[in-house]
């Protein structure tokens, strides 16, 4: 598969944060992106995207968002997509995008959201890798 071709959905309710990623995206080749602000919202696109038989090949998640429309932003909610991901047996790779330099076994990688981070270099390592592996 080419960058070109993935299919990614960003959860991130910060407009300007999911902008920025979107730009790191698109610096690497990636076209097809989708934006949402909380987990509810994530998960109904997710489902349609099977049911369409065009599933996501990648998601891209802060750690704290809302889960769902109209409540607060919940901190755990990164890892509770995570763990919704492995329990419902989804296997879509994740990319954690936060301001926070986290590190989870269970995904693809960490981007480091920060004024230092060259984020098209970051997202780039992690896409080639992504690439490699299918």
């Amino acid at each position: 598969m080419t960058l070109s071709k993935l299919k990614v959905l960003i959860i991130d309710d910060s407009v300007y944060k999911a902008m920025d990623i979107t730009r790191a995206l698109e610096f690497s080749g990636v076209r097809d992106i989708t934006r949402v602000r909380n987990q509810e919202s994530a998960f109904e696109i997710l489902y349609q995207s099977v049911e369409d038989k065009m599933p996501f090949n990648l998601i891209v998640t802060d750690m704290h968002y809302p889960l769902a429309k109209g409540m607060e932003a919940d901190y755990d909610a990164g890892f509770i997509l995570i763990e919704r991901l492995k329990e419902e047996e989804i296997n879509i790779p994740v990319i954690i995008c936060s301001s926070r330099n986290y590190n989870a076994p269970e995904i693809l990688g960490t981007v480091w959201y920060n004024e230092l981070c060259d984020l098209n270099r970051a997202f780039k390592e992690l896409l080639n890798s992504l690439v490699e592996e299918t």
